[in-house]
């Protein structure tokens, strides 16, 4: 019976909408008293035979036994209410057997077919899974909470389906109280420092939208910039200081961000004509000219734009117009890392890509763009080849060229890693120092060859506010990602909490 149970609750949480504002216990508790009402219905009148009597009785208490067997168990499994925190959840995670039919699944989870074999290596047996919950909130996006993965050493930064960061902990943490991210590209936005420019200095101005759990925030903190920070949800922003140990930052702006980057672009602007570095002499004598005001000294030399969340990106946050806007309130050369995860050679991935070089191409005013993936080779391990429709998790490196006199077309560039950007960190060494050998070609991206081998027409993709299908796009990758991450924690802790 538990095992049926085990079978049923996931495939409920597929196909109920509702899932999350009722746990599986409150529904199998509905469903008993239910069965108990019409069990009522059913009891003999008088009039019966006891015969007749006996057979209704027998039915009603068989009837209703069933379902109030199965709230208690459920009861027993899950909380009816989700509990006051912090508090701990234990639970037996059994990894889903997928390509098989529905009643070999059934036989798999009730014991009468032995496990397949695909089934029975290590990684993908039934597995004891202890949750820290440390806290929760309703906010903006979804609910926000922050847990603990006692088994995987892992503290982490839920909103709603998603999983927005975390940090090693435990063992896992190498004496620290908060060890590394546990994502490479969090770490590899970092890399927007290593991009060469002529106008950087100590001190410059970063902008990030889409906070996390601040992993990219914190480390410029700790190299001396001064980080202006737009993030939609509050919560997050709270969560981020109070439970992973992010600096206090410069600015803070608890808004959406092409609000924000529109207010701020249309201010600067309206500004007066101001002195600005003229960036033709590559600084050789620092001689000043007057400029227009979309070159304002306050301008973000750096700028990392990660908003990934629920297995999609938010499509307002990608038109042309919205790049358009975030470049004129950057320096000059200034660049910025892009955060995508996805399908390469997709409709997604291949409109990100031509938009984000319509915007920082040559012949807009920019050095193009440039891509790099954050999967890392494990030593001894031969790493398989890069499959055509392969999920990669990649950083878009994009930067403008204005004020520039050189005949020359210049590309991004980067400096090689160094001992003062890993801050003591292994992942920052191991994700920077590599970095440049993980770079994902235009032909990977887009899949510039259509099947019939002609090439495919960029500006048919370019992303505006009235031709934008990024979100529709991004819908088979929405599902696919709510999939990987009730492999990462349990349906059952995603649907309390």
């Amino acid at each position: 019976m538990a095992a049926g149970i085990s079978f049923v609750e996931p495939i409920l949480w597929r196909l109920i909408p509702f899932g999350g504002y009722f746990t599986s216990c409150n529904i199998f508790i509905s469903l008993a008293l239910l069965a108990g009402t019409i069990s009522a219905l059913n009891t003999p009148v008088r009039g019966n035979s006891p015969q007749q009597a006996n057979r209704s009785l027998l039915s009603s208490a068989l009837f209703a036994s069933v379902p109030v067997f199965v709230a208690l168990y459920s009861k027993s499994q899950a909380p009816c209410r989700t509990p006051h925190l912090p508090a701990t959840y234990h639970t037996i995670y059994r990894p889903p057997i997928t390509d098989t039919s529905a009643l070999k699944l059934a036989g798999y989870r009730i014991g009468v077919l032995p496990l397949p074999e695909t089934y029975s290596n290590k990684t993908e047996e039934p597995r004891n899974v202890t949750v820290n919950l440390l806290a929760r909130t309703d906010s903006v996006t979804g609910a926000i909470v922050v847990g603990e993965y006692v088994e995987e050493g892992i503290q982490f930064l839920r909103a709603d389906h998603s999983i927005l960061g975390g940090r090693w902990i435990g063992d896992r943490a190498h004496g620290e109280s908060l060890g590394d991210s546990i994502y490479g590209a969090f770490t590899q936005q970092e890399a927007v420092r290593m991009v060469k420019r002529e106008s950087a200095k100590e001190g410059d101005n970063a902008l990030i939208i889409g906070l996390g759990i601040g992993i990219a925030a914190e480390a410029l903190i700790n190299h001396g910039d001064k980080v202006h920070i737009v993030e939609i949800d509050p919560a997050v922003y709270t969560y981020a200081r109070g439970f992973f140990n992010l600096s206090e930052p410069h600015a803070v702006h608890l808004t959406d961000a092409r609000q924000w980057v529109h207010e701020r672009y249309t201010t600067l602007q309206s500004l007066p004509p101001v002195l600005f570095p003229d960036l033709s002499t590559n600084g050789k004598d620092g001689s000043a000219k007057q400029t227009s005001p979309s070159e304002s000294a306050t301008k973000f030399g750096m700028v990392i734009h990660d908003c990934f969340s629920g297995g999609g990106v938010p499509s307002h946050l990608f038109p042309l117009e919205f790049w358009e806007e975030l470049k004129g309130i950057m320096t000059p050369d200034g660049v910025v890392a892009v955060n995508f995860a996805g399908h390469i050679g997709t409709p997604a991935a291949r409109a990100i890509w031509f938009t984000l070089q319509k915007a920082f191409g040559t012949e807009n005013g920019g050095r193009g763009c440039r891509v790099f993936h954050d999967r890392l080779e494990t030593p001894g391990v031969e790493t398989p080849p890069m499959q055509e429709d392969e999920f990669l998790n990649m950083v878009y490196f994009c930067q403008k060229d204005e004020g520039s006199q050189s005949s020359e077309k210049k590309k991004v560039e980067f400096r090689h890693a160094g001992d003062q950007d890993y801050l003591k960190s292994w992942l920052r060494y191991a994700v920077l120092s590599s970095m440049l050998d993980r770079e994902v070609t235009k032909e990977r991206i887009t899949g510039l060859k259509s099947k019939t081998g002609d090439s495919l027409n960029g500006e048919a993709w370019i992303l505006t506010d009235k031709n934008n299908r990024l979100g529709e796009w991004q819908q088979d990758s929405a599902i696919e990602h709510w999939d990987v991450m009730r492999d990462v924690l349990p349906y059952s802790v995603w649907e309390i909490y």
